[in-house]
C-alpha cells in the first residue's frame, strides 16, 4: 500500500504502537506543538501545563506524571484566546480550500467546510462577548451571531438563512450528521445523494462572507 507515506514510508501493520502518545504529558519531552495557521501553538497561548510538568532533563519525573495531566489548559487571557480561537478558524478554512481541491466530491470535504463555519461564527461571538457560545446547530449560532453584531450588511444577506435551512433539511438538525454514513439505527444520511460541489460552493461563500466580516482577510 502507498498510503501515509508523509508519515514514514515503511509503515506496517505489525508495527507496534505506542501507547505513551496517548498521555499529554509524554509531548513535554520532545517540544512539539501543533501548528495553528502555521505558527506553533506555544506562540499563541500559554497555559498551566509548563508550571506543572518538567522539561526534557527530567524525564522521569514526567513518567511519573504521566496521568495528572488530561489534555486541557487554563490561565488564558482574553487576547491569547481570540488569538487561538482565529488562528483555529483559520487552519479550517485552509484545510477546507486545500480539500475542495484535493477531493471536490467527498463527504469528509463537505464536513470540514461546515466545521470552519461554526468555529468562524464561534470566534466572532468571542471576540463580541468574550465567551464561547457552546451549541453546535448552525441554525442557532448564525441567528445569535446577526442578533449579537445587528448584522445588516448587503453582503451578508441569506447567510442566516442558509444556515437555518442546511441544518433542517440536510443534516436534520442533527449537528454531527455527516460523522457517521448511519446516524441514527438504521437510518443512513443523505450524503449517498448530494452534489457536495454545489454544498461547497455556498459554504465557501459564507466564510468569504465571515472573513470580511472578521476582517481577517489579510490572513490569506
Amino acid at each position: 500500500m502507498t498510503l501515509f507515506k508523509s508519515i514514514g514510508n515503511d509503515l506496517s501493520y505489525t508495527d507496534i504502537i505506542q501507547l505513551d502518545g496517548c498521555f499529554s504529558v509524554a509531548h513535554i519531552n520532545y517540544g512539539e506543538s501543533p501548528l495553528f495557521n502555521g505558527v506553533d501553538g506555544k506562540q499563541i497561548a500559554v497555559g498551566s501545563r509548563q508550571d506543572k510538568i518538567s522539561s526534557k532533563e527530567h524525564i522521569e519525573d514526567v513518567i511519573d506524571m504521566l496521568t495528572s495531566f488530561d489534555g486541557t489548559e487554563v490561565g488564558f487571557d482574553a487576547e491569547d484566546r481570540i488569538e487561538l480561537w482565529k488562528s483555529y478558524w483559520v487552519e479550517y478554512i485552509k484545510a477546507f480550500d486545500k480539500m475542495t481541491t484535493i477531493l471536490p466530491n467527498s463527504i469528509v470535504t463537505l464536513f470540514i467546510g461546515r466545521q470552519a463555519i461554526e468555529v468562524g461564527i464561534k470566534y466572532l461571538l468571542l471576540r463580541k462577548e468574550g465567551e464561547i457560545f457552546t451549541k453546535h446547530d448552525l441554525w442557532v449560532l448564525a441567528s445569535k451571531l446577526f442578533d449579537e453584531y445587528d448584522i445588516k450588511d448587503d453582503y451578508m444577506k441569506h447567510v442566516q438563512s442558509f444556515c437555518g435551512l442546511y441544518s433542517k433539511y440536510i443534516e436534520g438538525e442533527k449537528p454531527e450528521y455527516f460523522r457517521f454514513p448511519e446516524y441514527k439505527q438504521n437510518k443512513y444520511f443523505a450524503g449517498n445523494s448530494l452534489d457536495i460541489k454545489w454544498l461547497s460552493y455556498n459554504l465557501a461563500l459564507i466564510l468569504l462572507k465571515l472573513i470580511h466580516f472578521a476582517g481577517i482577510e489579510s490572513e490569506f
